[in-house]
């Protein structure tokens, strides 16, 4: 136990000298008794341990080459799976932003883009092509506008394209009813897209491979290489979108297998490596190659029908999804092949030496280990002879100097160890401005660098957290004060409309975010008519907050303007009020923000409700002499507020009873998402609201549809402001 307690000064200095006095002391005893014994074993010793150390080091070697190999396979399969991946990822996105363009498309402008053989199209560039079919029949207005809204997908386009620059890829969608919108990159940025005769008089996009394989699977598929349109061989990812009715086209990513031939022909191991890629059909689809069993062929050879055995048994493991490494026997030469598979497209990454490059470095060692073994037993055989003498006198020599180098040599190394101690003791009590000056060129002094490194980024660690501490709390501040403001800006039902007896009415908001783009408001315009309001402004966070505090303003202002004409006998232009409301909020709107607005007015008297939807979601009415409730469906409908300045509104009117109930709402309802990514959707909300009972009231709708919303989401996040007002007339 005293030896554990010795410092380290001692420890290493009783190490060493053990060693080194062990170490003499057997050396001479067995030397002087065992002469002619130790000659004759060590001669034969040295031969075996040449040879043991000539073949491991031939087998280390095989092994070691082999594993990088290995290595190599899983690495290259990986960064390829990441690439394809990355593919198939814009793919869907496109394939997403499409299916929101065509199922709102009153949400978009029309545009246009340049046909394909209208002008000279560059690398990057948008365009349009229609199929045969289209051209001979002519294009109807109704498909001119679904075009001209379906344009809109060339800025995604444009953007993916973007990520793809110096590769030939094409980011395209295909319609259903023959047209394609497309970009194309090439290598040279600015190069000419070239269109042929054959492409411009014939091709159909819903006559392609990556078009039919995706309307027919309905899910994001990855093609087979194919001739594309411009030539070349190329792969394509394909994801179907749909509009209101359902499929409406697919639209793809497609990369010619020219431009992917970079990846493999990077980092490669010797002069006979050979990378290549293959499908669950057997066939290479990308090569290093272009010549040979392992080159991509036009014809779709199956690799695992290869006439060489060894070749065909790994093609099927590879096809099937296993990694190994394995040696195969390729037209009557031997390689060493290793394989790993690319899961999430179904293909697997293989890449293969020949045996004899292994082996060559291999071969040259194990001789040159036998060659040394042979001459260390000639010099043995030297030494034992013109050494005997000398030897008991150079032990005691040895024995001398080991002590006294042991002393010098643990002194020296300790005392760098010793510093370190010290300033490592005095940074951990707080001094992080002291810095370790050790100059030994070794480890200790890359250690007291790495000190020093780490006290300076604990310092500045430190000044940084106070900073973003002190800022969090200040935007959080900042944020929650804009929530009270928002939420002060809202009206209360209690008490002035608690206890009417001519209605019932409650309204709830929920933001998102701190603050929210929603809002909902009521008022009376006179003693007799009541005007309530929903709206959903563009976006979420601050920028909708101040949006919707400005167009709840100016909506009530006109629509209390407007109400000077029920003291003279008549009724107010509700579609004027909506008009000059519109035309404030598109002045100045350089963020070109926008809010869709259920506009209503009550007759407390005569139970007329006259409203104007300006793109909000449809309410739901229930009349008492009906089971149910139904959505207040209109034939036009008008467009969103804070868009285009002269825009006309139309004013429709429906007749309620005493019972009967109104319910309004924002997307935020029908649009709240759980974890699978399924809708609450208008389906979920009619059958809630078909489920109440006669006699609840406006609160208990509103705590009843919340309730059920909840339910749906679970413990997925809240993605858009959620908003409900309910009203009963009594």
């Amino acid at each position: 136990m005293k030896l554990f307690k010795m410092n380290l000064l001692y420890r290493m200095l009783l190490l060493l000298l053990s060693t080194a006095l062990l170490s003499f002391f057997a050396f001479g005893l067995l030397y002087c008794f065992n002469m002619n014994e130790i000659y004759y074993g060590t001669i034969l010793n040295s031969k075996n341990t040449g040879d043991k150390t000539a073949q491991f080091t031939e087998d280390f070697a095989v092994k070691q080459a082999t594993k990088h190999l290995m290595s190599l396979a899983v690495e290259k399969s990986r960064r390829m799976e990441i690439g394809m991946s990355e593919i198939k990822y814009d793919a869907e996105s496109i394939a997403k932003q499409m299916t929101q363009i065509v199922s709102e498309p009153d949400k978009y402008k029309e545009i246009i883009i340049p046909k394909s053989n209208e002008k000279t199209i560059y690398s990057g560039e948008a365009y349009i092509h229609y199929a045969p079919e289209v051209k001979r029949n002519g294009i109807s207005n109704e498909l001119k506008r679904e075009i001209g809204i379906s344009s809109n997908i060339a800025d995604m386009l444009k953007v993916i394209s973007s990520f793809y620059t110096g590769r030939q890829t094409s980011s395209y969608i295909g319609s259903k009813n023959g047209y394609l919108i497309c970009i194309d990159t090439l290598p040279d940025k600015e190069g000419k897209i070239i269109f042929t005769d054959e492409f411009n008089e014939n091709y159909d996009p819903r006559e392609r491979p990556w078009y039919k394989e995706a309307e027919k699977e309905q899910k994001t598929v990855i093609t087979d290489f194919y001739t594309a349109a411009d030539g070349f061989l190329a792969v394509t990812f394909a994801a179907p979108y749909y509009d209101n009715n359902g499929f409406a086209g697919v639209a793809a990513v497609g990369a010619s297998l020219e431009s992917l031939y970079k990846q493999l022909t990077e980092d490669g191991l010797g002069n006979t490596n050979i990378s290549f890629a293959l499908n669950h059909k057997g066939e290479v689809v990308l090569s290093s190659t272009k010549t040979g069993p392992f080159a991509v062929s036009k014809e779709h050879k199956d690799l695992r029908e290869s006439k060489d055995s060894s070749l065909a048994k790994e093609a099927i493991n590879m096809a099937s999804g296993t990694s190994n490494i394995a040696l195969v026997t390729v037209e009557g030469k031997e390689y060493y092949l290793a394989y790993a598979p690319m899961k999430s497209i179904g293909w697997s990454f293989g890449t293969l030496i020949e045996r004899d490059e292994v082996i060559a470095p291999a071969s040259k060692a194990k001789n040159i280990v036998i060659k040394q073994s042979e001459s260390f037993n000639t010099l043995m055989n030297s030494f034992y002879k013109k050494h005997l003498k000398l030897i008991s006198l150079y032990l005691v020599l040895l024995i001398i100097l080991s002590v006294w180098l042991s002393v010098i040599i643990s002194k020296k190394a300790i005392s760098p160890i010793l510093y370190l101690k010290d300033g490592v003791k005095e940074i951990a009590k707080g001094n992080l401005d002291k810095k370790l000056e050790i100059k030994t060129g070794d480890e200790i002094e890359a250690l007291s660098n790495c000190i020093n490194d780490m006290s300076s980024d604990l310092k500045k660690y430190m000044e940084n957290l106070s900073k973003i501490t002190a800022d969090k709390e200040r935007i959080a501040t900042e944020l929650n004060v804009a929530r009270n403001i928002q939420a002060g800006m809202l009206p209360s039902v209690e008490p002035n409309f608690s206890n009417k007896k001519e209605f019932d009415l409650a309204a709830s908001m929920n933001p998102a975010k701190e603050v929210g783009g929603d809002f909902y408001d009521f008022y009376m315009l006179d003693e007799n008519h009541l005007a309530v309001t929903i709206a959903d402004v563009s976006g979420k966070g601050v920028g909708a907050a101040l949006f919707m505090m400005i167009s709840k303003t100016v909506l009530k202002n006109c629509a209390m303007l407007a109400s000077s004409a029920y003291s003279e006998g008549q009724e107010p232009d509700l579609a004027l009020v909506m008009e000059q409301a519109n035309q404030q909020l598109t002045e100045n709107n350089k963020e070109f923000m926008f809010v869709t607005v259920f506009f209503g007015v009550l007759d407390l008297k005569t139970g007329t409700f006259s409203y104007v939807n300006a793109g909000h979601n449809p309410p739901l009415v229930h009349h008492k002499e009906e089971n149910e409730f139904s959505f207040i469906l209109n034939e036009k409908k008008n467009r969103v507020m804070g868009v285009r300045k002269n825009t006309k509104y139309q004013v429709h009117t429906m007749q309620l009873s005493s019972g009967d109930k109104l319910f309004f709402y924002t997307d935020g309802i029908t649009e709240a998402m759980n974890d699978k990514k399924e809708l609450f959707n208008e389906k979920r909300l009619k059958a809630t609201l078909d489920e109440l009972q006669k006699g609840e009231n406006a609160k208990e709708l509103l705590s009843i549809v919340y309730n059920a919303v909840k339910q749906h989401v679970g413990e997925a996040e809240q993605s858009d402001d959620m908003t409900m007002l309910g009203l009963v007339y009594k």
